[in-house]
């Protein structure tokens, strides 16, 4: 993510389980919405002082990663705890220090670790002006090399997309991880799979009536699909950028 207008769209839209508005964003900084219009459209390229630190709080993203492009949208390590005060904790209670009641106190404080996983990337598919694409490639088979997700499941995997037709939210040579497992959001964007071989990725709005109803990515179309129609709905639920592609499994370095 080169520019401040798409790590910003990325912390507003992508990460968080609802899009955050812009004017929500601007409460939070304490500036006015066109302030936000800017860095949203690239107008202003920066982001600096007390309005990074304040967004990057609201946003709950690494204000490095949102200010540079630098490092992990989310800050990755461990998870740090209050430690009990063991003396005032046997004060309070009246417990010697023989009593079996302290001798948790003895165990070895070890930290949780967050750490990405690598999925295989499934297919490189070629976008068609209309939005659609064909899977060109490997079955799941890490034909393509692994992209890294933090919250996909073991059924996850990856999916390389070429041209324009569904920029900004996914740029040319960027991949997405599409998770089998993961609950369907509305608001936020699936590959869905048609029984005629096409696949297209769009916002899911829901199904009624055994009726889809879509959203294009990148302008706003509303479209709807006759379920009979449709051979799969995948949530999706990372979008990542080709630096962070590996033609191997990192583990296999």
């Amino acid at each position: 993510m080169n520019t401040l207008a798409d790590r910003l769209r990325y912390a507003m839209e992508v990460l968080p389980p609802k899009k955050i508005k812009g004017v929500d964003l601007a409460r939070a900084v304490g500036v006015k919405p066109p302030s936000v219009s800017d860095w949203l459209s690239g107008k202003s390229k920066t982001m600096e002082g007390e309005n990074l630190l304040l967004a990057a709080k609201y946003l709950n993203v690494n204000p490095t990663w949102l200010a540079t492009g630098n490092g992990e949208p989310k800050e990755i390590g461990s998870i740090q705890f209050n430690k009990l005060d063991i003396e005032a904790f046997k004060k309070q209670h009246n417990i010697l220090d023989g009593d079996e009641a302290v001798l948790f106190s003895k165990i070895i404080e070890k930290p949780f670790v967050f750490s990405k996983r690598w999925v295989p990337v499934k297919a490189y598919s070629k976008m068609g002006m209309d939005g659609y694409f064909t899977d060109m490639g490997y079955d799941g088979n890490a034909g393509d090399g692994y992209i890294p997700t933090h919250v996909a499941g073991d059924k996850a995997y990856g999916i390389k997309g070429t041209g324009d037709s569904m920029f900004p939210a996914i740029r040319n040579g960027w991949y997405v991880v599409c998770d089998p497992d993961a609950d369907l959001v509305p608001t936020e964007f699936v590959q869905v799979c048609l029984k005629d071989g096409r696949c297209t990725i769009k916002e899911f709005i829901g199904i009624h009536n055994d009726v889809l109803s879509l959203i294009a990515v990148n302008g706003g179309e509303r479209l709807t699909f006759d379920m009979d129609d449709v051979e799969s709905i995948t949530a999706i639920t990372d979008i990542v950028p080709p630096s962070q592609h590996k033609p191997e499994h990192p583990g296999s370095y």
